[in-house]
């Protein structure tokens, strides 16, 4: 979106080629174990194996991310990296009882992704004063950080709520680090010259969230209007 960003799936170069071509093949793995995920009981086995890869495949994920943003430094592509980690990591800690440390934990998260949302935006602003990128670019990278930020400080203020909301919480972290996950490769695919209209690439994966979170609000009553930024 802006910054170099070389697309040519047959020439992974400035890339390493394991840590391009993993990337793509994590990444599939990745979305197939969140579908199984979410299409699944949720809390049996099949459920749990599918999460855990899921997450265990984004921690791979922001490995080989992190590897290629030291080559070719991408601002969009390292603010889906923080989130990505940011609300999965976020998700895992709203299912463990409260404790000091979980606490401490959260509010550390919370900290990282408002410095890496200010980070961002002290580099996208500037591009867009410049002319190189439009407004809505950064606009649009920056809405599910600030939905998950509004969502901490929804979660801290009802803290003593924690049991009831933490499956709500639970969810909709998975749902909004899947929806940034899911994004990567069609901005990807749409940049590299697919008929994908940008708007369909880049605002298409946050209806998709949204739908889930009203999908999965009516499926099992749990998550309150409340709770849909959390």
């Amino acid at each position: 979106m802006f910054g170099p960003d070389p697309i040519d799936f047959f020439d992974p170069a400035p890339y390493g080629a394991l840590a391009y071509y993993g990337h793509y093949l994590f990444g599939t793995i990745a979305l197939l174990g969140a579908f199984v995920a979410f299409a699944v009981k949720k809390g049996k086995g099949t459920h749990r194996i599918a999460g855990l890869t899921f997450v265990v495949m984004c921690g791979v994920l922001s490995l080989t991310s992190i590897s290629m943003l030291a080559v070719n430094f991408i601002p969009p592509l390292a603010m889906a990296t923080v989130t990505a980690v940011y609300a999965l990591v976020g998700g895992y800690l709203a299912l463990q009882p409260a404790s000091g440390a979980v606490k401490r934990a959260e509010i550390g998260l919370f900290a990282f992704e408002a410095i890496g949302l200010a980070v961002f935006l002290s580099i996208a602003i500037p591009a867009v004063l410049a002319g190189i990128i439009p407004p809505i670019a950064p606009v649009v990278i920056a809405i599910i950080p600030v939905i998950l930020l509004a969502g901490d400080v929804h979660w801290f203020l009802r803290s003593e709520d924690r049991i009831q909301l933490r499956l709500a919480r639970h969810l909709n972290r998975m749902i909004w680090a899947f929806v940034v996950v899911v994004r990567a490769p069609i901005v990807e695919i749409a940049a590299a010259g697919a008929p994908i209209p940008a708007s369909v690439a880049i605002v298409g994966p946050i209806i998709l969230g949204l739908i889930m979170l009203w999908y999965f609000q009516k499926k099992y009553g749990q998550l309150r209007r409340q709770a849909t930024t959390t």
